[in-house]
């Protein structure tokens, strides 16, 4: 039997590596050969929802495969971003993010279930005030005059949220604390079920993503107090800011995003961005986000990682800053 000297197998190997890189190069050139899975940490019908099912035509029609929502709400957005950190570094899941999940819940709970550097950004998908909204029942016709009846009523009136830890729920007890007054705090299992609630008049008020609020505001059915912005909304131009409210100083807003798992090849975040970016270019897209006070921004891989960062340090100082915790 014949025995190959160190030297040829050396050179076999050199021979091998570069076909192995090849078929690398070969599959990523290929993505997605597959559907295509996007996980929303949140209900149906919420913001989130409504933001990924706004885009996930154009998506389709760009990577030529299915995009597949997976809705899995629960524990503030955790569950179903644990679940996104776990999978395939593939591109085959994409995790939808948003303020809550990635800066306010990894300062907020002792345990999360997943690091924020698990994950690699994709798109800076939204930017988004939110809007303050009441029961038709609430005597108020404002913010102004809803603070001065919670006033006269410590602890009468109530604020419902996504769940604790998110991001209306930061913005209701920034609130509660710049304005020094007495609002129980409600959570829910995603901001589609707290709208729900409101409607119902089970609580007073909701610190509302707009896309899923401004339809039933539209209809009558709630009250639009103020929205959370430095300036009023082009889409409500007669609702006050907070800050305008008496809150002075108070602004608030939130974005939404959408990542892979950590050590995904750039190659394909690239071909998911360039997906995304093209949906939210959609004129259609467009116009819906803008009329529900949510403005698209479709940046890359690099500014979206940006903000990650800055705004898990600036939510951290905050944290600490108003006392804020889990209920």
């Amino acid at each position: 039997m014949s025995h190959l000297s160190r030297r040829a197998l050396l050179q076999a190997g050199a021979a091998v590596l570069p076909l192995g890189f090849a078929g690398l190069s070969f599959s990523q050139d290929k993505f997605p050969s597959k559907p295509v899975t996007l996980i929303v940490p949140q209900p149906a019908g919420g913001d989130a929802d409504v933001v990924c099912r706004s885009i996930q035509t154009k998506m389709q029609e760009v990577l030529g495969q299915a995009v597949i929502i997976d809705n899995r709400a629960g524990a503030g957005g955790n569950i179903g971003t644990a679940l996104g950190a776990k999978a395939a570094p593939d591109g085959y899941t994409v995790t939808f993010v948003n303020q809550g999940t990635m800066a306010l819940n990894p300062n907020l709970y002792p345990s999360t279930g997943y690091k924020v550097d698990s994950f690699a950004p994709v798109t800076w998908l939204t930017s988004i005030d939110l809007v303050v909204v009441a029961h038709p029942s609430v005597p108020a016709n404002n913010l102004k005059e809803f603070l001065e009846l919670t006033k006269k009523e410590p602890g009468k009136f109530t604020y419902g949220t996504a769940g604790n830890g998110s991001a209306n729920h930061l913005a209701g007890e920034m609130l509660k604390s710049m304005a020094k007054v007495d609002i129980t705090h409600v959570p829910y299992k995603g901001g589609a079920p707290a709208i729900v609630a409101l409607l119902g008049g089970e609580i007073s008020t909701v610190v509302a993503f707009p896309l899923a609020a401004l339809p039933h505001v539209k209809a009558g059915k709630l009250k639009a107090l103020a929205v959370t912005g430095k300036k009023r909304s082009k889409a409500l131009p007669d609702v006050p800011t907070v800050a305008e409210s008496g809150v002075s100083g108070y602004e608030f807003s939130s974005w939404m995003g959408l990542t892979v798992p950590k050590g995904t090849p750039d190659a394909v975040i690239q071909r998911i961005h360039v997906a995304a970016s093209a949906a939210l270019k959609e004129k259609e897209v467009v116009e819906k986000l803008l009329a529900g006070m949510t403005e698209p921004v479709a940046a890359g891989p690099k500014e979206f990682g940006e903000l990650i960062q800055r705004e898990g340090d600036r939510w951290s100082r905050l944290i600490k800053q108003y006392g804020m915790k889990i209920d």
